[in-house]
């Protein structure tokens, strides 16, 4: 599959359960589940793009150099978030400021850097989204990785 394809097919996953979580009510043990599967998936989204889309396309320095700046945005206000109750009278403020700057940054590369302004050929677009694929399955099913992110969100929730 093409690397382009991956990083689409995931943001809209990403913005599907940003969509589920706001339609349901802030204090509700579904809503903590679905919001833990998103972190999981942000996680493993960033993961692939840090670990292996944005080194093919480190030509492109500056657009990946705004990029990861915005990783560090998405996982501010994330931190925000977890930091914020639920019954907090701002959390639902949070909430949609951490969806903005998530689809923000979606919109962004989508536009920046699919295509990248590096020159790829089709086979090693191919190549790159199939392990970003494979990748994205090894940590969906790796406990390892479901610690990574439970102990990224304890301390996001503690700082």
């Amino acid at each position: 599959m093409n690397a382009y394809d991956v990083l689409f097919e995931h943001h809209k996953v990403l913005r599907h359960l940003c969509e589920t979580i706001t339609a349901m009510p802030a204090a509700s043990d579904d809503r903590q589940d679905v919001l833990n599967e998103l972190l999981m998936e942000l996680d493993i989204h960033m993961r692939i793009e840090d670990d292996l889309f944005y080194p093919a396309v480190e030509a492109a320095g500056e657009l990946v150099a705004i990029a990861h700046a915005e990783h560090r945005q998405v996982w501010e206000q994330l931190a925000v978030v977890l930091r914020t109750p639920p019954s907090a009278p701002n959390y639902e403020r949070e909430w949609h400021s951490f969806v903005s700057v998530l689809d923000a940054h979606a919109t962004e590369e989508e536009r920046d850097l699919c295509p990248a302004p590096v020159e790829l050929s089709r086979e090693m677009l191919d190549e790159l989204g199939d392990e970003m694929l494979e990748r994205m399955n090894q940590l969906r099913e790796s406990k390892l990785e479901r610690l990574h992110v439970r102990a990224r969100a304890a301390l996001l929730r503690a700082f």
